[in-house]
């Protein structure tokens, strides 16, 4: 094998151009596919850091009857967590968090971080210990505790300078002084899923008699020994069903109202999965591309050995000897593709910063680890088996003595040799077309998103976010100061108008998701795509999303009024309660009837037993994303709300740059409070674009996987119709000789290199066809078998494949008969 290799090297050195194009090919597979490979392997593949992760799982609510779909996942409340705790017994051990940002004063400039507050089990339950110090304790989450907070190591880097005397330290959390106990070690997150995972961990103090059932925290539990996913299952089932048995009118219901138990690493990595098994999809068919455009370079190299072949078969190399020999040159070649193909992925991974809003979890853990290598070697190995054999086609059932008398130079190949060759050129076409198809179908849909009206206008309006924290701003305290803060910016030259608002499109947070509400006179058994909730005082009505705002924020986000008015200076606090719905929900409660004038009262303790009066009627507005349905949202005024007061995003529409606008709001807020962080500062096109980044991202990767394969397929079919043509170069000369035309020859290669591209395409729209529904949860507005897309694509390929078959056509035309002759 060692002379094998000396020799293969030698031979490879004297052709540099043939082994840079066949290096260079495979690298671009192998290094593509180690690249997804890579950030499937972290996120997918790979354990979370905890102790043994399989038993960690969350327990939530879920409301299946919800429209559009049903909401899983969501949060549970703290009457439920000890229900909870009381009542199951597969668990080990239950523990509750919540994740927001807080407002962090450390006695220098305050900041806005990511913290998690959790009960004193939480750690216990995931079996991490900190760097130094301890973690949050049982004891620190009783009512009446000091409060303590556990820091990340980033955090401990980036605002202590990796002090050692951090430990007992005070630090302000939202306006609360908390002591410092522990520093978690490097590396260390929870929960772990979004793009922003939390540096800070508090105690979260629970009066065990609240009645508070409001749905808001998440619970992870630890599964007791030997207890499965599907047991820990069917235990809430059965606590659901004998719930409703013995409390009738209680708010568990086995249609709309039951629980779900989802093991941690499925949860972390669920909305990313089916993305990242599509990627790997179209990478692997990338690197079958790849390793057949390599099959037929290798095919035409020995194609010219022939005779070198014939000669050491002649001189008793067996089948098994030269293909050891083949082999051996696949795998040079693999290797070499391979070396780059890590290093291009290296690079490669750099990408995922672009992607940082798109959310990937794991996302610093992912890098050329030990696994990641392994698996290149694998490919690697395969892959240069998989091609170097390819020449094979030329041993088997070959005719030696003809081959040696022969000069090396013949007018047609083997048949076997040219049927394999053809197969491999129609693989690559047909891979490529549902590479090029999937890739199509994710442009338009991606295309549609941007035509789509999301209702507002984010041109112009600069956004920021400020939390007044609640121990140091009560309601009347906040209302006061973003009074304050508006007059302040109004005032400013170049400002045309301020909103405050509790969310922004369009994703705005989930704060108000399923609200209760009751509407007056409303009959909600006449309706029975409207989810209903029991509750004690009869069945309330599930709006989708309530926003508080104040006068300014539809007309700094141009937002158009459909009927009635907007809020302005007669809706103040002591004044009668108004609220504004948008066209979805009016037509939902009130069909073809105005909603103007009609009542509605939400189900939150806070808002008292008072009726709220519709004065207003808006233009359905892209609350949720921009590619999902509207659903039924009502708005209430700053002046007259009473929840969400305190956590506000600030929209700002000038005709002065954005860098002006942030500075203004920027000192107006400094003005009313010197600790108050100012945060997510964007303009909203900035936000609007985040908001679409998952998509834009594997859009762009697709389009960029597409792109190279349709690159390797035009060169597989120039390789072989331009073999053909150098095979058939004396053919070609003696049939101008006899008098056929230039027109005759070109039509005669161009067809062979089109029927080709036939059944490549053929093939492809059968492999097409049954592929991309598995996109259709990427698809917005576009059917995953799109006939459009599929034709446009089936054309682009084909009219890529004429062109690749057109230039070695035109050197056939081009043969001179004379010469022909004279060499015959």
């Amino acid at each position: 094998m060692f002379s094998d290799l000396k020799y293969t090297i030698r031979s490879l050195s004297k052709v540099p151009s043939f082994t840079a194009i066949a290096v260079l090919t495979l690298a671009l597979g192998i290094g593509a596919t180690t690249a997804i490979f890579s950030v499937v392997n972290t996120v997918l593949l790979k354990p979370l850091p905890y102790v043994q992760p399989e038993r960690l799982a969350l327990i939530n609510a879920e409301f299946p009857s919800y429209p559009n779909g049903g909401i899983q996942r969501f949060p549970v409340s703290i009457p439920e967590y000890f229900y909870f705790q009381r009542e199951l017994k597969s668990w080990q051990s239950i523990d509750l968090y919540l994740t927001s940002g807080v407002n962090m004063a450390t006695g220098s400039e305050p900041s806005r971080v990511t913290a998690a507050s959790v009960t004193g089990g939480l750690f216990s339950s995931l079996g991490v210990a900190p760097a130094f110090g301890r973690v949050i304790s049982p004891k620190d989450a009783e009512l009446g505790a000091e409060p303590v907070a556990v820091i990340s190591y980033g955090l401990w880097q980036r605002a202590f300078g990796g002090d050692r005397a951090i430990l007992g330290r005070e630090i302000f959390i939202s306006g609360v002084k908390h002591i410092v106990v522990g520093v978690m070690p490097k590396g260390f997150g929870f929960p772990l899923g979004k793009a922003d995972v939390p540096d800070l961990w508090s105690a979260f103090p629970i009066d065990p008699h609240s009645k508070f059932e409001g749905h808001y925290v998440n619970l992870l539990g630890r599964l007791a020994p030997g207890v499965t996913l599907s047991q820990a299952q069917a235990e809430l089932d059965t606590l659901v069903k004998n719930k409703v048995a013995t409390s009738p009118g209680h708010y568990f219901d086995p249609k709309d109202h039951t629980l779900a138990v989802y093991g941690l690493q499925d949860d972390v990595v669920h909305s990313v999965r089916p993305a990242l098994r599509m990627l790997f999809g179209a990478v692997f068919f990338l690197l079958l591309i790849a390793c057949a455009n390599v099959a037929n370079l290798l095919l035409g190299r020995a194609e010219a050995r022939q005779r070198e072949i014939a000669v050491r078969g002649a001189l008793g190399a067996g089948t098994w000897r030269l293909a050891r020999q083949f082999a051996a040159e696949g795998m040079v070649i693999s290797a070499l593709g391979a070396t780059l193909g890590m290093l291009l992925a290296s690079g490669g991974l750099g990408l995922l910063s672009f992607a940082g809003d798109a959310e990937i979890p794991r996302a610093d853990d992912i890098g050329m680890d030990s696994q990641v290598i392994l698996f290149a070697v694998a490919i690697c190995c395969l892959t240069g088996a998989a091609f170097g054999l390819a020449p094979l086609v030329h041993v088997v059932k070959k005719n030696l003595y003809g081959a040696i008398k022969t000069s090396g130079v013949s007018t047609t190949d083997a048949a076997s040799s040219q049927r394999f060759r053809q197969v491999l050129v129609i693989s690559q076409i047909a891979f490529a077309l549902v590479l090029l198809t999937g890739t199509g179908l994710m442009l338009r849909a991606f295309w549609k998103v941007q035509e789509v009206d999301a209702g507002f206008s984010p041109k112009g309006v600069t956004t920021a976010f400020v939390d007044l924290p609640y121990t140091v701003y009560p309601l009347k305290a906040a209302r006061q100061s973003w009074a304050a803060l508006q007059e302040r910016l109004i005032a400013t030259p170049g400002i045309e108008s301020v909103s405050l608002s509790s969310a922004l499109p369009p994703l705005a947070e989930a704060l108000g998701k399923g609200m209760p509400v009751r509407i007056d006179g409303f009959n909600p058994s006449a309706q029975g795509n409207i989810l209903t909730i029991p509750m004690e005082q009869g069945p309330m009505l599930v709006v989708d999303r309530i926003t508080v705002v104040n006068p300014g924020y539809f007309d700094t986000l141009k937002i158009r009024l459909a009927s009635g008015r907007f809020f302005d200076a007669r809706d103040a606090d002591q004044a009668p309660k108004v609220a504004i719905v948008n066209q979805s929900m009016a037509r939902a409660f009130w069909g073809d009837k105005s909603a103007l004038g009609r009542r509605i009262r939400p189900a939150i303790a806070e808002f008292g037993e008072e009726w709220y009066t519709v004065v207003g009627v808006i233009a359905d507005v892209k609350n949720n994303g921009i590619d999902q349905p509207t659903g039924t949202e009502f708005y209430l005024p700053f002046s007259q709300g009473y929840i969400w007061l305190n956590s506000v995003h600030i929209a700002v529409r000038s005709q002065i740059a954005s860098s002006a606008v942030v500075s203004s709001v920027r000192r107006a807020v400094h003005d009313i409070d010197p600790a108050l962080p100012l945060t997510k500062v964007r303009t909203l096109d900035e936000v609007v674009a985040a908001s679409q980044s998952r998509p834009r991202f594997l859009t762009l990767l697709l389009t960029l996987f597409a792109g190279v394969a349709l690159t390797l397929a035009a060169v597989g079919i120039y390789g072989v119709i331009s073999y053909s043509v150098a095979q058939r170069t004396r053919e070609f000369g003696i049939r101008m000789a006899l008098g056929a035309q230039h027109r005759a020859v070109l039509g005669q290669v161009l067809r062979r290199g089109l029927l080709l591209t036939v059944g490549g395409v053929v093939i492809g729209l059968i492999g097409a066809f049954a592929l991309t529904r598995f996109l259709s949860g990427f698809l917005f507005g576009v059917a995953p078998t799109d006939p459009a897309t599929f034709a446009g694509v089936s054309l682009l390929l084909g009219v890529i494949a004429i062109l690749a078959s057109y230039i070695p056509a035109r050197r056939a035309t081009r043969v001179d008969p004379l010469v022909t002759l004279r060499a015959e």
